[in-house]
């Protein structure tokens, strides 16, 4: 299992960086998506009191809202509440 998740993220990231390749200026997108996926992280987190919904913040779901930005916080998000991840 874990060998296959560490090919997964091998995988994400080769899309993610030719996807960024192909931007004009890819440092500045990058870091732009990267802050939003933390950002969105952090107010998921934050406003865990409210919602009841919170995401565990470790090495793996600050690699997926760094890399994936906002989706990734939102399929993080899907797998709480449909797997109670």
């Amino acid at each position: 299992m874990e060998v296959f998740l560490l090919f997964s993220a091998c995988i994400i990231l080769i899309c993610v960086t030719w996807g960024l390749s192909k931007a004009k200026k890819p440092f500045i997108t990058s870091l732009k998506s990267a802050v939003s996926g933390l950002s969105a992280l952090l107010l998921v987190n934050l406003l865990s009191g409210q919602t009841g919904c919170y995401i565990a913040i470790n090495a793996a779901t600050v690699f997926i809202s760094t890399v994936l930005s906002l989706p990734g916080v939102v399929c993080l998000l899907i797998m709480k509440l449909v797997f109670n991840y």
